[in-house]
């Protein structure tokens, strides 16, 4: 019994890093995308987006590296993620506040959401991960990220004074503290998770696509809250188009070349996202996500898990 209480704290402990490490993230990250004159976009979507995406990366690779390796953990956290992306967190962002969204730059970020969920169902349905296929997933989310930054205002003074400078290292240092700290936690989760789903008997794939799929996307679901209560309506939903974009093109391509591996059949859930992902692009179309539609979300999340159980 004092295994299993332990089991359950480090659980725990796992949690509060990931929230823990969010919450800094995205306070230290803005300001310091500031200091540098980023813009809210570029620190929505690349900055909060991947910044965020590191738990599920360091879950599903540590998923793949224990002995025997579990695939249904790993790739059911990338699809599990994005649905809980979606439908939850972003359902509840437009619940607290209706989101607002700006068409021009959803244009591109949306291009390349629809490419990374075809490309991730073109790679189930061949069945195997490879170095190669990692190698293509990698060069997309570069192209991604420079399309980013070329699209976005040249900034108006890059001349950082002493006294700025000091304060790019001071953040610049918590951010990477909060990266580590979402990292470790994520270890612990992962752990912790897997150790529990033997003894309550749920199926190492169920685990993944819900329990460490939530789990891991703590940190978005913390840094879109916030946003959303503060009205930032770009940043909350700029994070969650980055992060879904990075979970597949930069998690996927990373487990293809450190870790080559057959991708089990989790069809059922990637037709769920897909049909949330549609849902989003629609969304994005429309120029908000309204209240009800945020109500909407949170109740096909609701079926959804009770589907899975």
């Amino acid at each position: 019994m004092m295994g299993e209480k332990m089991i359950y704290l480090l659980f725990i402990v796992g949690l509060a890093l990931l929230v823990g490490g969010g919450e800094v993230l995205v306070h230290s990250g803005v300001k310091l995308a500031k200091k540098l004159h980023l813009s809210p976009l570029v620190i929505g979507i690349v900055l909060m987006g991947c910044g965020t995406s590191l738990p599920e990366l360091s879950a599903s690779l540590t998923a793949l590296s224990a002995t025997p390796p579990v695939p249904g953990i790993a790739f059911g956290n990338i699809i599990g993620s994005n649905i809980s992306n979606i439908l939850l967190i972003l359902g509840l962002s437009a619940l607290l506040s209706p989101v607002r969204i700006e068409r021009a730059g959803f244009r591109r970020d949306g291009l390349f959401l629809i490419m990374s969920v075809f490309l991730l169902g073109l790679t189930m349905w061949f069945g195997y991960l490879d170095t190669i296929i990692g190698i293509f997933f990698i060069l997309f989310i570069l192209g991604y990220f420079v399309i980013c930054y070329d699209k976005e205002p040249e900034p108006e003074d890059l001349h950082l004074t002493r006294r700025k400078e000091i304060s790019v290292l001071i953040y610049s240092t918590l951010s990477i503290l909060s990266i580590a700290a979402i990292v470790y936690g994520a270890d612990l989760l992962v752990a912790s998770a897997s150790k529990l789903a033997r003894i309550w008997g749920v199926k190492e794939s169920v685990v993944g696509l819900t329990l460490i799929a939530f789990g891991t996307s703590l940190p978005e679901l913390t840094v879109s809250i916030i946003a959303a209560i503060h009205k930032h309506a770009s940043v909350a939903y700029g994070n969650i188009i980055g992060s879904n974009i990075a979970n597949i093109f930069l998690i996927m391509g990373a487990i293809g070349l450190i870790r080559p591996t057959p991708i089990p059949p989790l069809w059922d859930s990637f037709w769920v996202m897909v049909a949330a992902t549609i849902a989003m692009i629609l969304c994005g179309l429309a120029g908000k996500i309204p209240r009800w539609m945020g109500a909407l979300f949170l109740c096909v999340y609701g079926f959804y898990i009770a589907y899975l159980f």
